[in-house]
C-alpha cells in the first residue's frame, strides 16, 4: 500500500508541474489573444496549489538535520537533499513569477530567472531519478 501511495503522490505532483509548465509555454504563444487569460489562470492556480503543498510539506516534514546518518544509504540521503532543493526552488518560483509581471526591462531578468529556476528543478529531478536507479542496482 505504501508503494502505491508513493507512486500516486509523485505522479500527481508531476502532472501538476506539467500542467503549470504547459500553460506557461502557451502563454508565450497565445499573447494578444482572448485565450491567454485562461492560460494565466491555469498557470497561476496550479502553481499556487503546488506552492501551498510544498510550503505545508516544508513546514511539517522537512525539519531534520542536514547531516547524513551512518545507516542511511547514499542514494536515499541524496534523494532527501534533492527534495530540500526542490522545495526551495518551488517556493521561489511563484515569487519570480509575480516579479515577471513587473519586469519592464528589455532584457527581462525576472523572466530569465523564472525560466532558469524551472530548468534547474527539472535537472535536479533527473539527478534524483538517476541516483535512485543506481541505488536500486547497488542493493
Amino acid at each position: 500500500m505504501h508503494r502505491h501511495h508513493f507512486v500516486v503522490v509523485h505522479a500527481l505532483a508531476f502532472l501538476m508541474l506539467l500542467i503549470t509548465w504547459a500553460c506557461g509555454e502557451v502563454i508565450k504563444t497565445e499573447a494578444g489573444t482572448p485565450f491567454v487569460a485562461l492560460y494565466y489562470v491555469l498557470h497561476i492556480f496550479t502553481g499556487s496549489v503546488i506552492f501551498l503543498l510544498i510550503l505545508f510539506e516544508w513546514l511539517l516534514r522537512n525539519q531534520d538535520k542536514l547531516l547524513r546518518p551512518s545507516d542511511m544509504p547514499a542514494h536515499l540521503w541524496i534523494n532527501k537533499k534533492l527534495h530540500r532543493a526542490y522545495y526551495l526552488i518551488l517556493l521561489a518560483l511563484p515569487i519570480t513569477g509575480i516579479a515577471v509581471f513587473f519586469d519592464v526591462m528589455v532584457s527581462r531578468p525576472f523572466y530569465q530567472l523564472h525560466s532558469m529556476l524551472f530548468w534547474a528543478l527539472v535537472s535536479l529531478v533527473v539527478v534524483n531519478l538517476c541516483s535512485m536507479i543506481v541505488g536500486k542496482f547497488k542493493r
